[in-house]
């Protein structure tokens, strides 16, 4: 049997990692070995670690990419796997990813991805924050989704760094990863295999509960950073940006020039509202049919705003980006 490498970057995770260690130690599939690979941190994250039978590696770096990269050369496996610190697996994740590799894909399969879906316990903050992703306007950023009503093409074009699993030569092809990306560094690595010709395969079985954000903060800054890295992996490959990538911009310069055309020319202004409106009940009508899906009220409110702010923070990074390019610095 090949042997797996799980690889956890960490930083300051002292409030989840002892979570997500414990749900990697019930596996139906043991790994040969974990990976912690730490930036440092100035809490209790490495006493922490210690409990388990880790291997502990320091980057130096201050990136999730850096600890990737120091990771991924120390480890022994066959297939390196990735998750976060704030992760948590469900018991059989590892067996489903691994399994899938061989299945009779009639074609090169190297990487193997499934859902990241938010804690079982996840407060109601943190629903709302999925509630948003998983819709066109909120960004949909978890796309993977999409193909579990899909079963004849569960092949994709990205893998989330939270929950992948790469044969190991092929992953080595395409590294390292860039530690000058603010963030999308998996999305990069991903690029490069399926510009090679190789496949991501999407085992909707192979699941992994990943922390969201919360508080509005967390949330916007997150937006922000996120449209950030997309803007400077685009620089970089021509690729990456979608329709739903560039629509909260879109909606966001509208509504600048409506205020200014209402202000210079009544009539102009009245037209441009009419596009507005549209993005406003676009908003509304969401936001009603993800609180009747998640059956919670309360995001008759909350949603809209969490829309508004999310599309402002993620076209404010957007637009510094282009005319403020910023390299990565690490978390320190």
């Amino acid at each position: 049997m090949n042997s797996v490498s799980i690889v956890i970057p960490t930083y300051n995770s002292s409030s989840t990692i002892e979570d997500c260690l414990e749900s990697l130690v019930k596996q139906t599939q043991s790994p040969e070995e974990i990976i912690i690979v730490d930036g440092h941190s100035k809490d209790s994250t490495i006493d922490i670690a210690k409990k388990f039978e880790c291997k502990i590696l320091y980057e130096e770096g201050g990136s999730r990419a850096a600890a990737c990269n120091v990771g991924v050369p120390e480890a022994k496996g066959d297939y390196i796997v990735f998750i976060d610190a704030d992760a948590i697996a469900k018991e059989d994740w590892l067996e489903n990813l691994i399994v899938a590799f061989d299945e009779d894909h009639g074609r090169e399969v190297v990487c193997t991805t499934g859902p990241n879906i938010e804690y079982p316990n996840e407060t109601d903050f943190g629903k709302a924050v999925s509630a948003v992703y998983n819709t066109f306007i909120g960004g949909n950023w978890t796309e993977h989704i999409k193909s579990i009503f899909n079963k004849e093409n569960r092949y994709v074009q990205s893998a989330a760094g939270c929950n992948a699993a790469y044969k190991r030569v092929y992953l080595e092809e395409v590294m390292p990863f860039n530690e000058n990306l603010i963030t999308a560094e998996d999305t990069e690595i991903n690029y490069k295999l399926i510009q090679k010709g190789y496949s991501i395969y999407f085992e909707p079985n192979a699941i992994v509960y990943h922390q969201r954000p919360q508080t509005h903060k967390a949330y916007r800054n997150k937006a922000k950073k996120y449209a950030r890295g997309k803007i400077q992996f685009f620089r970089a490959h021509n690729a990456g940006l979608d329709f739903g990538h560039v629509l909260p911009p879109l909606y966001f310069i509208t509504g600048i020039f409506f205020i200014l055309a209402l202000l210079a020319n009544y009539w102009v202004g009245l037209g441009i509202a009419g596009y507005f409106g549209f993005y406003l009940l676009t908003i509304l009508l969401t936001s009603l049919i993800q609180s009747i899906r998640y059956k919670k009220w309360k995001f008759l409110y909350l949603l809209p705003i969490m829309f508004f702010e999310g599309h402002i923070c993620w076209s404010l990074g957007i637009i510094q980006e282009i005319f403020l390019p910023k390299v990565q610095k690490g978390n320190k």
